[in-house]
């Protein structure tokens, strides 16, 4: 067993794995510190953070917010969920609701919203067009799939690499759906461990 283990991992590392995760850590590295530094910023410059989500909840009906995140994560990732994590820590001290049940349940709809892009790429292999312009436009997240299978979905959920975009082509090349069920799980952990960070914030 431990011999394949062995092969495995010499596998991996072959392939470039650990590169990439590298590479992709360094980048949520500094993604956050540009957000914190920013933040920072504002807060002591221009308006506090607290004072923008007020804003945002006062004059924003929650459930308009809600269906902006489904759709973002339901097609490319357009919007960063952190904002969102953020909001559902002034939303939840607005309306008395544990802002940590705000937060799984942005997970769960990011989940969704996954989901569905897969489903879209299960359908989009059937359009010529729209097939080719995605498996030109994301080659290089075809071949990651390709190559780590599972490991990239989880990959996906956890760090900054477009977690619907990766789902869609989940669909487009038949990856088995069960298995996208259950790695797309680690879409909460993610949430999770953002949340730890982000609600120091306000």
């Amino acid at each position: 067993m431990q011999r394949y283990l062995n092969l495995y991992y010499q596998y991996l590392n072959r392939s470039g794995l650990f590169q990439f995760l590298g590479r992709n850590l360094l980048k949520l590295g500094l993604v956050l510190a540009v957000f914190f530094g920013a933040m920072f910023l504002l807060e002591k410059f221009v308006i506090t953070l607290k004072e923008v989500f007020a804003l945002i909840v006062d004059t924003v009906d929650a459930w308009m917010v809600f269906v902006i995140f489904v759709f973002s994560e339901s097609f490319l990732g357009l919007l960063p969920p952190d904002f969102f994590i953020v909001w559902t820590k002034e939303l939840g001290d607005d309306i008395g609701v544990n802002p940590w049940l705000l937060t799984f349940l942005l997970a769960g709809l990011s989940y969704i919203g996954g989901l569905i892009s897969y489903f879209i790429g299960a359908k989009l292999i059937h359009i010529p067009k729209i097939h080719e312009w995605v498996t030109r436009k994301y080659a290089e997240l075809f071949k990651n799939l390709k190559k780590w299978g599972g490991f990239f979905v989880v990959i996906s959920a956890l760090l900054p690499v477009p977690f619907s975009i990766v789902l869609m082509i989940c669909g487009i090349t038949s990856y088995p759906f069960k298995w996208v069920l259950y790695l797309g799980l680690f879409r909460f952990v993610r949430f999770g461990l953002y949340a730890m960070f982000l609600f120091t914030l306000v």
